[in-house]
């Protein structure tokens, strides 16, 4: 059918009819999962502005509260590992369910905290429970993904997860005013056991030695306590314990860094990207747009905007993830990894250097620091989409660049691997 008039294939229209296959991105599989994140975004964006008025309803100092938002990144950090081993063994669905089940139960613990410990404990169990949702979803799309589709294939749950974040902080400040903080992290952790139950019923098992899943095997029962029949059929990676799987690991992560060529340009990357990701756009840059200052004083200076303002430009910058998502994972695909990271990289460095810049224009340009012309909310705001623009870039092309030049067997621990360099970050 493919033929050139003789009945036969010529090589060129092989390559094109598997290139067009290959580049073919599979969006029933990625329907549900994009759902399940734009729930878990919207919820994630609620909680965030909240969070301080926790610390306020708790009386807790700066060091307790630092401590307390440092909980979530280190219990992730530690979770990545054993997800990736939990993953890789008992397949992706289970840990697209219980993870969130788990998130729900942290958050609902959030709520009823009565101490900065209690509340620690709390975010770390929130961590735990992301390090496997976030395991799972990503091993799902790279199961159902080629190295021309892969960045294509994760641009839409990006994208939803940044509508989610978007949404988020409007739904987030209408649930505060209404029910109070302890019935708003109630609320969320619901919505988070809906999530589940979607995952539940709408949610395929992608992972395609699925011996375990399909006897319903879960972390908690026993793997070897099964039939002859099934001990035969057992893989011989999942003969293991979990000490056994640590070993394992310690010692494919040990070659995955070796790899200076491939794998280690893409960790260092994306440590350094997470880093400034967290230093900037999560700590200076609020800081920078909130506060106010003197200039003959010598005093910090800022734009002195109001939560809300603040608020409206962080959804802006979701917004134009989520528009960027999908076009940043055909460039990535099309023009390759390397060059998507390396636009992306060169974009957002552009625009944390001038961020500083155009807020001191701003300042100088009143007598109170406010954005009071509409050049001047144009030129911040047009800064801000190119950093976001660049942030998307990276974040699409550096899961995608790994999960290429990886093979099957140690993509899961390679995943691991850059999710816990962007933890350290």
């Amino acid at each position: 059918e493919y033929s050139s008039g003789e009945g036969k294939l010529n090589r060129s229209e092989y390559q094109k009819a598997v290139s067009s296959m290959a580049r073919e991105v599979d969006y029933m599989t990625l329907m549900p999962l994009s759902a399940s994140l734009l729930l878990v975004g919207t919820s994630v964006g609620i909680i965030s502005p909240i969070m301080p008025f926790v610390a306020e309803k708790l009386a807790l100092s700066t060091t307790q509260y630092g401590v307390v938002v440092s909980s979530f990144a280190l219990s992730k950090m530690a979770g990545n590992i054993p997800s990736a081993i939990l993953v890789e063994r008992h397949g992706r669905k289970p840990y697209l369910v219980h993870s969130l089940l788990v998130v729900g139960l942290g958050v609902a613990g959030m709520g009823m905290a009565s101490d900065w410990i209690q509340l620690s404990a709390c975010r770390m169990t929130v961590g735990l429970g992301v390090a496997a949702l976030t395991t799972a979803s990503t091993l799902a799309v790279a199961d159902v993904s080629t190295n021309l589709s892969r960045a294509s294939t994760y641009s839409p749950l990006m994208s939803s997860f940044a509508a989610g974040m978007a949404l988020g902080p409007a739904v987030g400040g209408i649930l505060h005013d209404s029910f109070g903080i302890r019935d708003t992290f109630f609320l969320v952790s619901t919505s988070y056991a809906m999530a589940a139950l979607w995952n539940q019923l709408s949610v395929s098992e992608t992972k395609r030695d699925g011996e375990w899943w399909e006897k319903n095997t879960l972390p908690w029962h026993d793997i070897r306590d099964s039939s002859s029949c099934i001990e035969e059929r057992k893989p011989a990676s999942l003969a293991t314990t979990i000490s056994d799987s640590l070993k394992d690991t310690s010692k494919q992560w040990r070659d995955l860094v070796s790899d200076s060529t491939k794998v280690r340009p893409i960790i260092i990357m994306n440590g350094f990207y997470n880093l400034a990701f967290s230093g900037a756009q999560m700590t200076l840059l609020p800081l920078l747009l909130t506060g106010g200052g003197d200039i003959a004083s010598d005093a910090a200076i800022g734009l002195a905007l109001s939560a809300s303002t603040l608020g409206q430009l962080y959804m802006w910058m979701s917004f134009v993830q989520v528009v960027a998502n999908p076009a940043a994972g055909r460039f990535a695909d099309r023009m390759g990894k390397s060059v998507g990271i390396v636009a992306g990289g060169t974009l957002t460095s552009l625009a944390i250097s001038s961020v500083p810049i155009v807020c001191a224009h701003c300042f100088l340009g009143t007598d109170s620091g406010l954005l009071q012309s509409e050049t001047d909310w144009a030129i911040l705001a047009g800064t801000l989409g190119v950093w976001s623009l660049g942030s998307t870039l990276l974040a699409t092309s550096h899961v995608a660049a790994i999960s290429d030049v990886v093979e099957d067997s140690r993509r899961s621990q390679a995943l691991a691997l850059l999710r816990t360099a962007g933890d350290v970050g």
